[in-house]
């Protein structure tokens, strides 16, 4: 089992608001955790990295998973847990009111991955060369798409695309995703926007299938987005479970 996550500041913004961590515990259960923070006066900033290391601290903090049941309440509770913080925080100073951050988190144990969003950060799948996106993305897009009042092709131009429904601290309900996959012979992303709109598909396909260890899949990743422009904050997270790399 092998993997990595790293944040890059880009080419153009003065802030890194995106956080990525892994971690692993005495049971090779392992979290990886994606977010990308959203607001101004270093408020982004504060948001997602009070969040990552909340999602950190509550996995530090208790013994290894037992059961499924388990892991599916450690994350829906320490979602909401890390929406309640941010927004406590918020309130503590003006500067930081409205700020906010995506979040997507997964859980590996036993060959299976428990993925849990909030937001547009997402988590891809790579398995048997094909790459499948496993989350939607909690936009006003995939919202106007879902009820047909746009089509697919339409939504990928839309002047309103990067509008969230759902975000960490944002002051509507959160209502977040809870999927459970197979994760034998697999390789989990978890990435912000700022990866996925600076790089198509297929050249994230082509890196994952690389006879390369893990953090080097990820810093290529980080510099073909900063050679496409580097026009936001690049968070990426690998956990790799093909074996060799």
């Amino acid at each position: 089992m092998n993997y990595y996550a790293k944040t890059d500041i880009g080419k153009v913004r003065s802030k890194n608001q995106d956080q990525a961590a892994v971690i692993v515990n005495t049971k090779d259960q392992i979290v990886a955790v994606v977010c990308d923070g959203m607001g101004g006066h270093r408020s982004g900033e504060i948001a997602s990295r009070v969040v990552i290391e909340h999602v950190v601290s509550c996995f530090n903090c208790i013994p290894p998973f037992d059961n499924v049941d388990e892991v599916k309440k450690w994350i829906k509770e320490t979602i909401i847990e890390a929406d309640i913080i941010v927004k406590k925080t918020a309130m503590q100073n003006i500067e930081h009111r409205g700020m906010g951050t995506t979040i997507v988190v997964a859980v590996f144990m036993d060959n299976m991955l428990y993925i849990s969003h909030v937001g547009d950060s997402r988590a891809y799948v790579l398995k048997n060369d094909n790459l499948i996106q496993v989350t939607r993305d909690h936009t006003l897009v995939n919202e106007l798409i879902k009820r047909g009042v746009i089509s697919e092709e339409e939504g990928k131009n839309h002047s309103q695309k990067h509008v969230l429904m759902q975000a960490i601290g944002a002051d509507t309900k959160i209502e977040p995703s809870l999927i459970e996959l197979d994760f034998v012979n697999s390789l989990l992303l978890l990435c912000s926007d700022g990866l996925y709109n600076s790089l198509d598909e297929n050249k994230i396909i082509e890196v994952l299938k690389k006879d390369i260890k893990v953090p080097y899949m990820v810093d290529e990743l980080i510099d073909l987005a900063n050679e496409n422009g580097g026009y936001d904050n690049i968070a990426v997270a690998i956990i790799d479970n093909r074996g060799g790399k």
